[in-house]
């Protein structure tokens, strides 16, 4: 995961996390992400009287980022963040057709660098690779930098500082139990506190999963989970759960 530094040195390298919408892509092949796009397009305003050069050169479309990579943790959530679909436990069902998807894109860098583009597309996903020997298939992705809509900075690059979030503070539980997820975004590892009884945490390459026992007893069950981040312990978050009663 990140290391948050103090200074900031201004050298982009390795990577620990993308995140889009709030949500943790999983893991990407060893070759990283890719930042590219397409060069500016100009127009070059010659005039008879001057055959050496153009008097003038316009330009009609600007360059474009482009952020791309491949995804090799395959796992139903991961899936259906890059492809859409239904996630049904571990079973991931692929949509009927494809679609382009906005939202903020957030890179955190092995070197306490954060970069957000703050609207992207990805317009680009699709299940890609082989099977046998090295060769594993994962979802190739694109996004594409879009102007922000209200007409500000489209990206930003900042010291990481250290933080830690979540998408909810609450979970509701049926009297028969089952799991759900937790996406957290955090700039390093984070800790788990106490886990009330009847109740259970699955962490894999920070994915949460938070899993209830069946509840046989007549009264409501409650609790709570304490998220903490190792790198500074102030920073925490919370979520309260509840299961019916039986």
């Amino acid at each position: 995961m990140s290391k948050v530094r103090k200074t900031n040195d201004g050298y982009l390298m390795l990577l620990d996390a993308v995140y889009f919408r709030g949500l943790r892509l999983g893991n990407i092949s060893e070759e990283g992400i890719e930042w590219a796009g397409e060069d500016a397009q100009t127009l070059e305003l010659w005039a008879a009287q001057n055959r050496t050069s153009p008097v003038k050169e316009v330009e009609t479309r600007a360059a474009t980022n482009e952020v791309t990579g491949k995804m090799i943790e395959c796992v139903a959530q991961n899936l259906k963040t890059l492809l859409g679909g239904k996630v049904d436990g571990e079973r991931w069902d692929a949509p009927a057709t494809t679609m382009i998807q906005e939202g903020e894109l957030k890179i955190l860098t092995g070197t306490g660098s954060t970069i957000d583009i703050h609207r992207s597309a990805l317009r680009t996903s699709q299940l890609r690779g082989g099977l046998g020997g090295e060769n594993t298939l994962g979802v190739n992705f694109g996004f594409k930098m879009l102007a922000p809509l209200d007409g500000g900075s489209p990206f930003s690059i900042y010291p990481t500082a250290p933080f830690i979030e979540s998408d909810t503070e609450r979970l509701q539980f049926p009297a028969a139990g089952g799991a759900q997820m937790v996406d957290i975004e955090a700039s390093g590892r984070f800790a788990v506190g106490a886990v009330p009884d009847g109740f259970s945490v699955e962490i894999i390459n920070g994915r949460v999963t938070i899993v209830a026992e069946a509840n046989t007893s007549a009264a409501e069950r409650t609790g709570e989970i304490e998220f903490v981040l190792e790198e500074d312990t102030s920073k925490k978050i919370v979520v309260s759960l509840t299961q019916s009663a039986a």
